[in-house]
């Protein structure tokens, strides 16, 4: 059986004829009816019935016809994958990313894949991690940022970033001649919390008996710095959500210790799928992002006078 054979047998099929289709493929008809017996003889079965209207597929025209067209796409696609420039990669690639992490990683992202990749374009979504997992299970995005991913086979982790949990507010306000704190120190000051962070820090708060003053609970992200720049409350959020803002002076932060507190960044996708060469691309892209950033997921080091080190321990995100 041979592909031309198969397309010959859509074009009679489509144009009800096999001498209209003769002369749309420019050869002769007569030629063209021993190729549509050839394939009738090696497939064992009628494949045309001639009808004073013109020619209808029979049961199995029609699978030849379903079939023999996804083979013809699948071909053609072959055809232009291999024809492209050796490492050429284009596709749709969309990337899902909390609020607190898109203006870490996102700019990043993109100007290295539009100088490097200009045939593929790049989407990127926000969302919490709730929903950008199940956005994930959904084939609605192609790869995510998480920060607290569930425990689920549908999904395939690799870790990014552990980033340090800072008090942040503004820098006349911070407690005095600190440059670390611990939370029984600061939980009688005035707090704005939003859900996703507290919840990194309340197994500590639970593990040493302490109730912070939350004066309010926020759902926003970017209302939170705006809180804590017009001096209303202080927080706390993983260092690279702020760190653009305390290189500025606009705010001030102060690593949590005794324990260390910390979240986990992992790069997620959909388990037991082919991925593109355009999505391949994109998780190596923001792997390699994540590594040149990870300077600002911690504050610099400060010199601590007189202190031994601080227990290892770390709650994960």
């Amino acid at each position: 059986m041979e592909l031309r054979q198969i397309r010959y047998f859509i074009h009679v099929v489509r144009l009800k004829s096999v001498s209209k289709a003769a002369r749309a493929l420019n050869i002769a008809q007569p030629a063209l009816s021993r190729h549509i017996q050839s394939l009738e003889y090696q497939l064992r079965t009628p494949l045309l019935i001639r009808t004073p209207r013109g020619v209808n597929p029979t049961e199995a025209g029609k699978k030849l016809l379903e079939l023999g067209g996804s083979l013809l796409e699948l071909v053609d696609q072959i055809r232009d994958e291999v024809e492209k420039s050796p490492g050429e990669i284009r596709g749709d690639v969309i990337v899902g990313m909390p609020p607190s992490v898109s203006g870490m990683l996102a700019p990043a992202i993109i100007d290295a894949i539009q100088k490097n990749y200009p045939e593929v374009s790049l989407r990127v979504t926000e969302g919490l991690s709730i929903f950008l997992e199940e956005w994930l299970s959904q084939g609605k995005i192609d790869v995510a940022v998480l920060t607290r991913p569930a425990e689920t086979p549908s999904l395939e982790l690799s870790p990014l970033v552990r980033e340090q949990m800072v008090l942040i507010g503004l820098p006349g306000q911070m407690p005095p001649g600190k440059s670390e704190v611990r939370l029984a120190e600061i939980a009688s000051l005035p707090f704005a919390l939003a859900d996703g962070f507290y919840r990194i820090i309340e197994p500590w708060l639970t593990q040493l008996d302490i109730k912070l003053n939350t004066v309010i609970e926020v759902d926003s992200v970017t209302l939170i710095k705006e809180l804590v720049s017009s001096g209303l409350a202080f927080s706390v959020t993983p260092y690279g959500f702020v760190h653009k803002d305390v290189e500025s002076g606009r705010l001030a932060a102060l690593p949590l210790v005794d324990p260390p507190i910390t979240r986990d960044l992992v790069l997620a996708h959909r388990a037991r799928i082919q991925l593109s060469p355009a999505v391949k691309m994109a998780r190596q892209v923001i792997a390699d992002c994540a590594v040149k950033l990870q300077v600002t997921a911690r504050p610099p080091e400060k010199p601590r006078p007189g202190r031994g080190r601080s227990r290892s321990n770390a709650a994960k995100a």
